[in-house]
């Protein structure tokens, strides 16, 4: 039984990386909140939250293989969220030029129907 992948993001970047597989895909955004708790390491943030988008689709789609991922940008100890607006964009570009920016991935994969994740 051939099952269905779901690409759990709105990230085009992400859509595009998985195109060049060329893989039959959907992508369907989880909507969860991505909020970091309290004192959360970066590496585990990542891991929660591509685990977590992966999770909630995979609840809504019997049947398929769903892949969950979350990158997040730390400058200093700092996670830096993604720019609300252009302003925004520039302040962190600026505060983060001539200085390391490090980008931290997650990747979660799902079958739905086992629940087995790796």
């Amino acid at each position: 039984m051939q099952r269905k992948l779901i690409l759990a993001s709105r990230s085009p970047y992400r859509k595009m990386l998985l195109q060049k597989l060329g893989l039959a895909f959907e992508t369907i955004a989880a909507d969860i909140d991505e909020t970091p708790a309290p004192n959360e390491r970066p590496d585990v943030l990542v891991a929660r939250l591509a685990l977590t988008k992966a999770r909630v689709i995979a609840q809504r789609h019997p049947g398929s293989l769903v892949i969950g991922s979350d990158q997040v940008a730390v400058h200093g100890n700092n996670i830096v969220g993604k720019p609300k607006n252009h302003a925004d964009a520039v302040k962190q570009l600026r505060t983060a030029s001539g200085k390391t920016v490090s980008l931290y991935t997650g990747l979660a994969l799902i079958n739905a129907d086992s629940n087995q994740t790796q």
